[in-house]
């Protein structure tokens, strides 16, 4: 299978586009705000601060306000931990918006500054996640719509897609099809595409339209089957309840776009606008050279880029040259006069 890679250094991101034989079948997406947060397979320095009998493990002080959990069944063969234990930890699942990441023991050290070691960039850890990779650097516009919530399903019907505390809930609603087995054979490759695109895991609840025949109830298992069969990450499947519930667990190895662009209610969090603004403002600086620029942005936007974490500024200057003002108003909106 040839496995191509279109990657796009923006400023404050990388992005990614995975090709398997031309077809996209993933994204993704790191942040320069980010990069402290845990990948898998980074080393931490962490400390043990809480052993939980009651969950079988440790929680683990990884620094910087990151708590780590040390399952013990995943850790055989190491030493007896007690709290204040330093060891160095390698991330072996990632984190979400409310679980910790969990980690392995690696081996164990003197007292020392906690905090991330050594961990790979997106290029390297694509590199290792697949060993057949080309990389080819351009845009990657396409991860800007990657996260909608609502999908229309050909011929009839919707997908919905939220992500909970507990689990991701999948709603597939017939709409105006006539044959709920058509609607649900449409949505379950859909389905395993978007979860895959979106970089979703642990537990999935998918929400069919009623299927009362045990007959097509068992077609649409075998074909959930099918498509996640070529999915890299763990997929496994449970039944087919009699009420059209599917649920599956996927192994999460990265934070989902949705965790990294989106805010709990879904819509887009003002480090996603205030990067997508800057996206355009390179864009339009490329395509009319020499002309000077006002970005306008709300408020909101303006007060992050003031308080940014790195140094946008410079990097925009080397980008497109010091020829642009940044100023404050109701929109985002892009000005060029020559």
């Amino acid at each position: 299978m040839k496995r191509r890679c279109v990657i796009e250094y923006c400023i404050g991101e990388t992005r990614a586009a995975i090709y398997e034989n031309k077809k996209l079948v993933e994204l993704h997406l790191r942040r320069f705000s980010n990069d402290l947060d845990p990948y898998v397979g980074d080393i931490f320095i962490g400390k043990v601060s809480k052993i939980d009998q009651s969950i079988g493990g440790a929680f683990v002080d990884l620094g910087g306000g990151l708590s780590g959990l040390l399952k013990f069944s995943n850790a055989s063969g190491s030493p007896r931990f007690t709290e204040g234990y330093y060891a160095k930890f390698v991330v072996t699942k990632a984190s979400d918006l409310f679980k910790s990441p969990l980690v392995s023991f690696v081996k164990k050290i003197e007292k020392s500054e906690l905090g991330k070691i050594s961990g790979d960039d997106l290029k390297g850890y694509l590199s290792k996640r697949f060993s057949d990779l080309e990389f080819t650097e351009a845009s990657v516009s396409i991860l800007d719509d990657a996260t909608d919530t609502e999908l229309a399903i050909d011929g009839g019907g919707s997908i919905s897609i939220e992500q909970t505390r507990a689990l991701v809930a999948i709603d597939v609603d017939k709409g105006s099809a006539i044959s709920s087995y058509d609607v649900c054979q449409k949505a379950i490759p859909m389905l395993a595409r978007e979860i895959r695109l979106r970089g979703l895991g642990g537990l999935l609840v998918i929400d069919l339209p009623n299927l009362r025949q045990p007959k097509q109830r068992n077609a649409i298992f075998k074909l959930a089957e099918k498509v996640f069969s070529s999915d890299p990450n763990n997929v496994k499947l449970a039944p087919l309840s009699r009420f059209g519930v599917l649920e599956l667990t996927r192994n999460k190895v990265t934070i989902s776009l949705c965790e990294l662009m989106n805010d709990k209610h879904g819509n887009p969090t003002v480090e996603t606008m205030a990067l997508g603004a800057i996206r355009q403002l390179v864009r339009e600086g490329v395509s009319n050279p020499g002309a000077r620029l006002t970005l306008t942005v709300p408020s909101l936007i303006m007060n992050w880029m003031n308080s940014c974490v790195f140094d946008w500024k410079n990097m925009l200057n080397d980008r497109i040259g010091p020829r642009y003002i940044v100023t404050e108003g109701e929109y985002i909106d892009i000005r060029a006069d020559r």
